[in-house]
């Protein structure tokens, strides 16, 4: 049980924080009401954790969801945010793998192979944190789904019943994935992939650099141009009306999230004659001329250097 609880430690896991919810009142979240319980009374481990897999049992309607080992454990003295508290750990492993076990006997080994569970691998997971109850508590979950499965995310949605915390990591992803969305919108007025690559390396560069996100210093310092500010302000409206969002002008910006979000985004440029451009952000902009070839009928990038690495 120890080991599970180390892929809580990855950094695509550690800024999103989740939190138990219910459509209609959040004491009526069965998991929530067996984890009170739990914080309560610790001796009470046993018996909730018969409830909690009944619980997920019930869930588990979907045919895609598959078997596999549940279990359900109490940690002291977690660290999070620089509190200490308690933890509830529930783990579902549906996967198993073969091990091989050799047997030294009368000066003879034999290999057996048995089946197991890779302690390096977490198929399902919660870690339940004993603060901010009245919210719903802070978790964070993991929910691996095998490549290219049709299984619904009954682990997060049916079973737990969670929602994301609004806190500052959230507040980050939304603005640089509105920062993607305004760039897919404004793509046909842009001069090709380079203006493209080059205005959401200037944006995620924007919230790298600064501890505090102010809405009308990253417009005046991204866009520039007081028209495509005007036109960032108005897309931001209708986003955040579309998402159901609802996002702060002013915000302390999360790092760890700024390094998440900054991976999925490329910041080359594949040609159809088979090369590739890549940009080290918007240093790279006054060396690399996009043109077109009259002869040839065909655009072509123009790059400047001293050197060759």
């Amino acid at each position: 049980m120890y080991h599970f609880p180390k892929k809580f430690s990855d950094a695509q896991f550690y800024p999103n924080f989740f939190k138990f919810s219910h459509d209609a009142k959040l004491e009526l979240n069965e998991v929530y009401n067996y984890c009170q319980q739990i914080f309560t009374d610790a001796s009470s481990l046993f018996a909730q954790s018969v409830n909690i897999s009944k619980h997920l049992y019930n869930q588990s309607t979907h045919p895609k969801v598959r078997s596999g080992e549940f279990y359900v454990a109490y940690f002291s003295d977690c660290v999070l945010d620089d509190e200490i508290v308690d933890a509830i750990g529930i783990f579902k492993s549906e996967n198993k793998d073969t091990y091989l076990k050799p047997i030294e006997r009368n000066n003879e080994v034999t290999i057996n192979y048995e089946s197991g569970i890779n302690v390096r691998k977490l198929d399902k997971g919660c870690l339940i944190f004993n603060t901010a109850a009245t919210e719903g508590y802070r978790m964070l979950v993991v929910d691996k789904q095998s490549k290219g499965s049709s299984e619904a995310q009954y682990w997060r949605d049916d079973f737990l019943h969670t929602e994301r915390v609004h806190d500052r990591a959230f507040t980050t992803q939304n603005y640089i994935q509105l920062c993607s969305a305004f760039c897919d919108e404004i793509s046909p007025e842009m001069e090709g992939k380079k203006e493209e690559v080059l205005f959401m390396s200037k944006s995620i560069n924007y919230f790298a650099e600064h501890d505090n996100f102010d809405v009308e210093d990253f417009a005046e310092t991204v866009l520039e141009e007081g028209s495509r500010i005007v036109e960032f302000k108005k897309f931001k409206e209708q986003y955040e009306a579309e998402n159901g969002l609802e996002q702060p002008d002013l915000f302390q910006i999360s790092q760890p999230m700024v390094k998440q979000m900054k991976r999925k985004f490329k910041n080359q440029i594949q040609l159809d004659t088979g090369i590739e451009l890549k940009l080290s952000g918007e240093a790279a902009d006054p060396y690399i001329i996009r043109g077109y070839d009259e002869e040839r009928k065909m655009f072509f990038y123009k790059v400047f250097f001293t050197d060759e690495a």
